[in-house]
């Protein structure tokens, strides 16, 4: 008996990513991470109803946002957008909207709810038979950021105004 056995999930290695951080216009900025990693967690609450003290059913229960969490010192970055001064858009810019991001626009359709932007993730592994794979993690907003001065590192957490992340797997790398 042949058995085929195909690689479901594989470990992503964040020098092989890039991270753009979008606005609702057309604004990008591309980062290219050397050390770090970037998480996100998904959640499906259920409330678990009993019969007379014995589990009997499953609904699921409120909508809980994604979390996520990037750690990171980058290598480079490339912004996309038309800053009139010339000023270098940072990370922090993007995510505060100030500085040279002080005109990008919400991703979200409510121009009334806080600033936010989408987070694409683009694996392109080394791997000549390996599909690159996107990741798009919508309407983020940081809620904290944190430091490290002396290893030259952010920390930023915060959550999307979505329930799942979208991952779209493209053509094979092309990369060797």
């Amino acid at each position: 008996m042949n058995r085929v056995f195909i690689l479901a999930y594989a470990q992503v290695d964040i020098k092989n990513c890039t991270i753009k951080i979008k606005d609702g216009g057309s604004n990008v900025l591309t980062v290219k991470i050397g050390e770090g990693n970037l998480t996100y967690t998904e959640k499906k609450p259920r409330t678990y109803l009993k019969d007379r003290g014995k589990l009997d059913s499953v609904r699921n229960a409120d909508e809980e946002p994604v979390d996520v969490k990037l750690d990171f010192r980058w290598d480079f970055l490339k912004s996309d957008a038309a800053d009139p001064s010339g000023a270098v858009v940072t990370v922090e810019d993007a995510l505060k909207q100030i500085n040279g991001a002080a005109a990008w626009v919400t991703t979200d359709s409510d121009p009334c709810n806080p600033y936010c932007v989408d987070l694409e993730i683009t694996n392109n592994p080394p791997c000549a038979s390996v599909k690159n794979e996107v990741i798009t993690l919508g309407e983020f907003r940081h809620e904290q950021l944190d430091h490290d001065l002396r290893a030259g590192t952010v920390s930023v957490t915060g959550k999307c105004n979505i329930t799942r992340a979208t991952v779209t797997r493209t053509a094979v790398s092309t990369n060797t």
